[in-house]
């Protein structure tokens, strides 16, 4: 056992002539959040565990209480020149007396060596003080704390004694541990009475605190009187200790042992609370209430969706109703648009349109200019012939010469005269015979491509339409005389435009309708999101429901047993006493959840959890979609 202690315990600090060791402990569990740890000492062995929880006001001595049980566990005795105690809660440095030194719940295991006292592991579990200076709200908060703890898995299956620490002389009416017990009761039950024990600490004198707790109606079944004051009091003769005053501080020491003693005894015939019992009960109880909560919530969602449809159709009727808002319609229409150089288009003035187009100059000056050539090589011809018979005979000679090409006689004497003279005989006699007729050629020739070209400029001013054409026009309908219709250097041009009208009071419902199925199609959207998050939740729920139900059936005897298939039929039950509009989706999801959960009756309640896929299945077409 010294061993044991130089190995777990360090030097702290000595006063008056007492050396203060501190437990360390190992940190098994450290719950920042909650504010909950667990520290452990030792080796676990295969002892009975015993576990104690100690409940009351600040400053009552609950802390002290602990560092005398680990004192009388180790065997230290009043005359050692040492004491152990505890130093590993979270404390504030900046808390007044009056406030509860520490906002943790401290699990200590305190597990059996050899040659401790007594022969099983201790738990001791301390928690934050009641009734300090912060308020109601604190104590609120505490006992949400501890509730959380009693009803998660902190490594606590058992409570042996439930222990209301109080001073001695206090004459407070324990309105804060009755409120507390209330709510552990609700946790464990009504067994929690059997347990409880009343801890009166600086009891020197006979407490009066016991008949102060009974009139508060707390309930509890022993008082033990802890004279903690003793343990770190000085004790040796050489600190101007009497002697009378040690003898009395190590009797005060006796007196304490033999109480902790009595209580080591008593815990170990005491009958169990079963914490894992009650708070396997508790957790399925929570875990029912968020179901019918879960499952209602998704009936109301599914309510909304075939709202929300319902919209979307009504809406997309007052959309087609009124899409007639914009009416479009191609309206026809003419321009004038200017023609190129050298061609010109024939325009009817009463269709106020085109008929003819192009008529380009080019075209009609080649035709004009083929005439012209032949004329022009005819009359030279002639021309020629003349100059060469002028030697020979007359006048007469040269206009038989040119006789076969009647045309030409008439070409070439127009083209003397168009060159402004006659040609006289001396001069024709003058070039000679085989000269004359060259230089008559060369002549005709070039009088023939002038002639060409001013005989096709009077073709075209006379007309450009192809022979035989009558005088009506007969393009694109029109049925006026050809006579009537206007050469002109610019064309009529017909062409659509689009022309579009609004009709503002239909397009207000028009967009109002827009909008609205826009809206609704959008909540549908989100919808079917919520909806697959929330039958997931329902799925887990179901499952956690039935581990619960497995676990209390493992754990308790029969006649304590539930059956999940009662608990389903007693949420719907319940929850067909809620709002009649999604009753029937509520209701739904539960049977097919009892179907479900039937199939997994003969599963182990650590495989549970692995079928949530398989129940989600079930519930993905619910309600069947038309």
């Amino acid at each position: 056992m010294n061993n044991f202690i130089k190995e777990n315990f360090t030097f702290d600090d000595e006063e008056e002539g007492l050396k203060r060791y501190n437990l360390q402990t190992k940190v098994d569990i450290r719950d920042e959040d909650n504010k909950i740890q667990v520290l452990s000492v030792g080796t676990p062995g295969n002892r009975p565990t015993k576990c104690i929880l100690l409940l009351g006001e600040t400053g009552a001595g609950k802390t002290t209480i602990v560092n005398a049980m680990v004192n009388v566990m180790f065997g230290v005795k009043f005359y050692d020149d040492f004491r152990l105690q505890v130093k590993d809660q979270r404390v504030s440095s900046h808390r007044k007396a009056t406030e509860s030194q520490t906002d943790f719940i401290t699990v200590y295991i305190l597990y059996h060596q050899e040659g401790m006292m007594p022969e099983f592991n201790l738990i001791v579990i301390d928690t934050p003080g009641l009734a300090d200076t912060r308020g109601v709200q604190q104590q609120k908060n505490v006992m949400v704390q501890l509730e959380m703890f009693l009803t998660s898995d902190y490594g606590i299956d058992d409570l042996n004694c439930i222990g209301l620490v109080a001073k001695a002389n206090t004459n407070r009416d324990f309105i804060f541990q009755k409120d507390i017990l209330r709510e552990i009761m609700l946790v464990l039950g009504n067994n929690v009475p059997e347990i409880t024990q009343l801890f009166a600490t600086f009891a020197v004198e006979k407490p009066m605190v016991d008949q102060i707790v009974r009139n508060a109606g707390v309930e509890f079944n022993n008082m033990y009187e802890f004279d903690n004051g003793v343990l770190f009091a000085p004790h040796k003769l050489s600190l101007n200790v009497r002697k009378r005053d040690q003898d009395m501080l190590s009797y005060r020491w006796e007196a304490m042992i033999e109480q902790y003693e009595s209580l080591f005894s008593a815990l170990l015939n005491a009958v169990p609370v079963s914490v894992k019992l009650l708070r396997e009960k508790k957790l399925l109880e929570k875990c029912m209430k968020r179901l019918k909560t879960q499952v209602e919530n998704v009936g109301k969602l599914l309510t909304a969706m075939e709202m929300n449809k319902k919209m979307v159709i009504k809406y997309e009727l007052q959309e087609a109703k009124n899409k007639g808002w914009r009416q479009e319609r191609n309206v026809k229409k003419k321009n004038r648009l200017r023609i190129e150089e050298g061609f010109h288009a024939h325009n009817c003035p009463e269709c106020n349109q085109t008929c003819i187009f192009p008529c380009p100059a080019e075209k009609e000056d080649g035709n004009a200019g083929f005439i012209g050539g032949i004329a022009g090589v005819l009359g030279g011809s002639a021309a020629g012939a003349a100059a060469a018979q002028a030697t020979i005979s007359s006048a007469a000679a040269a206009a038989k010469a040119a006789a076969p090409t009647g045309i030409a006689t008439a070409v070439g004497g127009w083209v003397i005269r168009a060159l402004g003279g006659t040609v006289a005989s001396s001069e024709l006699v003058a070039t000679g015979s085989v000269p004359g007729i060259m230089v008559g050629g060369v002549v005709g020739i070039t009088v023939g491509i002038i002639t060409g070209t001013c005989c096709g400029r009077l073709l075209l001013q006379s007309s450009c339409l192809p022979p035989g054409r009558g005088d009506v026009c007969g393009e694109q309908g029109c049925l006026h005389s050809l006579s009537q219709h206007i050469k002109e250097q610019e064309r009529i041009m017909e062409y659509s435009e689009l022309e579009v009208t609004v009709n503002d009071d239909i397009k207000e419902l028009f967009d109002v309708a827009v909008s609205k199925k826009t809206d609704a199609m959008a909540k549908i959207v989100n919808g079917k999101q919520k909806i697959q998050i929330c039958k997931r939740q329902v799925v887990q729920n179901a499952l956690e429901l039935l581990y619960h139900t497995k676990k209390i059936q493992e754990i308790s005897s029969p006649c304590d047993s539930v059956n999940p298939q009662d608990l389903f039929d007693k949420l719907i039950s319940e929850v067909r006493l809620g709002h009649p509009d999604h009753i029937h989706h509520a209701v739904g999801i539960l049977q097919i959840l009892m179907k479900a959960v039937a199939k997994l009756s003969t599963c182990e309640a650590d495989q549970v959890s692995d079928n949530c896929d398989m129940i989600m299945k079930l519930l993905e077409n619910f309600p069947n979609e038309q």
